[in-house]
């Protein structure tokens, strides 16, 4: 019952992982999520470690940030995760067995980029968003537009997240430092209540708003 509860886990995975058409064919995001759904489990969240099946099964994957990878194209990338050219012996599964090339491109794009301390991919923005709807929407409005109840009651001047150029000048740092540690009169600092990666995924979020 537990592998057939698994088996169908995977399909679920699977069809979710599927772009839809019209995509482009090397989006790190999206590789990103396929990296986190597939290859997470051997080669660890940042590619740089064991993930926990391969520690179980006693086996070493290659460190993804070394140089020898991170040269190679995306075409290079995506080849060696496909399985071709593979040397005898190599445990690792070919990819192209059971991912469309497509989601295959999006993993080697997201290779290319997994060092990037960039919030697009550092931060989760889907969990980002459930974190600032729970937490934040007070304040900043359901969508970020500003307009949250409480800020109306207290007379809180907020920034429209969803306009184009309003947080713009801020660098992913400085972004996080402010809902971290707070800012001005009425914004307060979540350091304590949210941790690390929740205001990263915030931030990561609230980045997206204004694109």
């Amino acid at each position: 019952m537990k592998s057939l509860l698994t088996f169908f886990s995977f399909l679920i995975a699977l069809f979710l992982s599927i772009p839809a058409s019209g995509e482009r064919l090397d989006d790190p995001y999206i590789g990103k999520r396929l990296y986190q759904s597939f290859c997470l489990v051997c080669h660890g969240p940042n590619g740089d470690t064991k993930g926990p099946l391969a520690k179980k099964l006693g086996l070493k994957p290659p460190n993804l940030t070394k140089q020898k990878y991170q040269k190679k194209s995306i075409d290079e990338m995506a080849k060696i995760i496909g399985g071709y050219g593979r040397v005898k012996g190599d445990i690792m599964p070919v990819w192209r067995n059971a991912l469309p090339e497509v989601n295959i491109k999006h993993i080697a794009a997201y290779l290319a980029v997994i060092k990037s301390k960039s919030l697009r991919f550092r931060g989760n923005k889907r969990k980002g968003r459930l974190i600032f709807k729970s937490s934040c929407s007070a304040c900043h409005g359901p969508t970020g537009t500003g307009n949250g109840i409480l800020a109306k009651l207290i007379g809180a001047p907020m920034v429209d997240f969803t306009k184009t150029g309003s947080i713009e000048h801020l660098n992913d740092g400085q972004l996080v430092k402010i809902i971290r540690d707070g800012k001005d009169s009425f914004m307060p600092g979540w350091k304590g209540t949210l941790n690390s990666d929740e205001i990263t995924d915030v931030a990561a979020y609230v980045k997206s708003l204004g694109k």
